[in-house]
């Protein structure tokens, strides 16, 4: 599968939702089913490629702002969000967190089942789960910060979401 192929899957599913991560992942689902297994192992590949990439101490101070903190769980489902907005989202926040002050909403920034899309297609197809992939790295990308820090590297998210009122 090729990264067109992935983004388009994504794009589809989420004009499909409405908007709603749910059902955003059950419109991802059924777009998967229709693939060959090993498309679907593709697609589950690049998106863990994709929650990786993201896996950095910027877009997690962002999504500290935006949802008034931010575990280990929820920044996984943050990231899960952020590829649930299409590639040029995704690419944006990636080159500047900022960029999310006017897509992102408190507490609706998590798309957990996204995650599980490509193993119920798989499942669905195979009768089989998913082969065992990779998981984030040991550690995030890029510095580290402080909490005392977050409204200084991102004053617009500040300004514009309750952790900074």
């Amino acid at each position: 599968m090729d990264a067109a192929t992935f983004w388009q899957l994504i794009e589809d599913s989420r004009e499909n939702a409405g908007g709603d991560p749910d059902e955003q992942a059950e419109q991802l689902t059924d777009l998967l089913s229709d693939l060959p297994p090993d498309e679907i192992v593709a697609f589950d590949r690049m998106l863990h490629e994709l929650l990786a990439a993201a896996y950095r101490w910027d877009l997690w101070g962002a999504a500290s702002i935006i949802n008034g903190g931010c575990s280990d769980d929820a920044f996984k489902y943050f990231r899960l969000w952020l590829i649930a907005q299409g590639e040029r989202v995704y690419r944006e926040a990636l080159a500047d967190p900022e960029t999310l002050v006017d897509r992102a909403e408190p507490d609706a920034t998590d798309a957990e089942s996204l995650l599980y899309a490509a193993g119920d297609a798989y499942r669905v197809e195979t009768g089989r789960d998913l082969p065992a992939r990779a998981g984030d790295p040991s550690e995030p990308a890029g510095e580290r910060w402080n909490e005392g820090d977050l409204k200084h590297l991102f004053p617009k998210l500040w300004a514009a979401f309750p952790y900074g009122s």
